[in-house]
């Protein structure tokens, strides 16, 4: 699976939607369809409304990808059409990992802070 112009800096693998998410230096989330190994989403800043800035952690679920990066930014994304549900501002640097559940989002960051943030809210 090739198609990214920078490195990969993380992937998460959906094997039950038969989808391999992966994050780049050149700022795009890739979607590749696992049982033909081509990108069938590409997420980008440009048409998009995608990340500014190098990609450093993804997860996902059933239905929606959340993705951090270098920007100072968590978007969350639908796993299935790839549009952006969300954009989540409030570190004062890049975004180096995450996770979550069914009502939280739980981030890290360059600045030194661990932020939750609530999917009601």
């Amino acid at each position: 699976m090739t198609g990214h112009d920078g490195s990969v800096t993380c992937l998460y693998f959906a094997q039950e939607q038969d989808l391999i998410v992966s994050g780049s230096l050149d700022y795009d989330i890739r979607f590749w369809r696992l049982s033909t190994g081509e990108c069938c989403q590409k997420l980008d800043w440009i048409s998009k409304e995608g990340h500014r800035g190098v990609i450093r952690a993804l997860k996902a679920d059933s239905w929606r990808v959340v993705s951090g990066a270098d920007d100072k930014t968590i978007k969350v994304w639908d796993i299935r059409t790839g549009v952006r549900l969300c954009t989540l501002k409030n570190h004062t640097d890049g975004v180096t990992c995450l996770s979550f559940n069914d009502y939280l989002i739980v981030s890290g960051s360059f600045d030194g802070s661990v932020k939750l943030w609530n999917f009601r809210a």
